[in-house]
C-alpha cells in the first residue's frame, strides 16, 4: 500500500511539472528508490526491530509479479482522474499560457485576431502586499478631496 502511494504521489508530482530541472528529476525518481532502499534496509534489520516486515520485500513481495502488476494498476487507476481533468481542463478550460503555448504550437503567433484575444483575457493589473495597500492608500485619499 505504500509502495503505491510514493509511486502516486511522486509520478503526481511529474505530470503536474512543465519544466523539469535535474533536481526535481532527482527529487522525484530519488524518492522512489530511496523507498526501496527503505524497504530493503529494514527487512534487514533483526526481527525484534523489524517485528513484521523481516525480509518481507526481498522474499514475497518483490519476486512476485502480483506485486509488480497491482503497483502499476493502482498507479494507473490512481492517475487517470487526473488525466481525465487535466484533459477537460485544457481543452474546454484552458488556462491563459496554455492558450499561447497553442497559438505558438499552431504557428499562429503572428495572427492579430488570435493574440488580441488572448491578450484581452490575460491582461489583469493585479496589485499584492504593499503595493495593494498604496494604491489603497492613495484612493482614499483622493476620494477624501473629492468630497470636500
Amino acid at each position: 500500500m505504500y509502495t503505491c502511494v510514493v509511486w502516486v504521489v511522486n509520478c503526481q508530482m511529474a505530470l503536474s511539472i512543465n519544466y523539469f530541472t535535474y533536481i526535481q528529476h532527482i527529487f522525484i525518481w530519488g524518492g522512489i528508490l530511496l523507498w526501496y532502499l527503505f524497504l530493503l534496509a529494514y527487512g534487514a534489520m533483526d526481527p525484534t526491530l523489524s517485528t513484521t516486515a523481516y525480509k518481507v520485500f526481498v522474499e514475497a513481495c518483490a519476486p512476485a509479479p502480483s506485486y509488480w502488476l497491482i503497483t502499476l494498476l493502482v498507479l494507473l487507476a490512481s492517475l487517470l482522474p487526473y488525466f481525465v481533468y487535466a484533459s477537460i481542463q485544457m481543452r474546454f478550460f484552458p488556462m491563459f499560457h496554455q492558450m499561447i503555448q497553442w497559438i505558438r504550437s499552431d504557428g499562429q503567433a503572428t495572427d492579430p485576431e488570435y493574440v488580441n484575444i488572448v491578450r484581452q483575457r490575460s491582461i489583469r493589473h493585479t496589485t499584492v502586499g504593499f503595493t495593494a495597500r498604496f494604491q489603497a492608500s492613495q484612493r482614499l485619499e483622493a476620494s477624501k478631496r473629492l468630497q470636500v
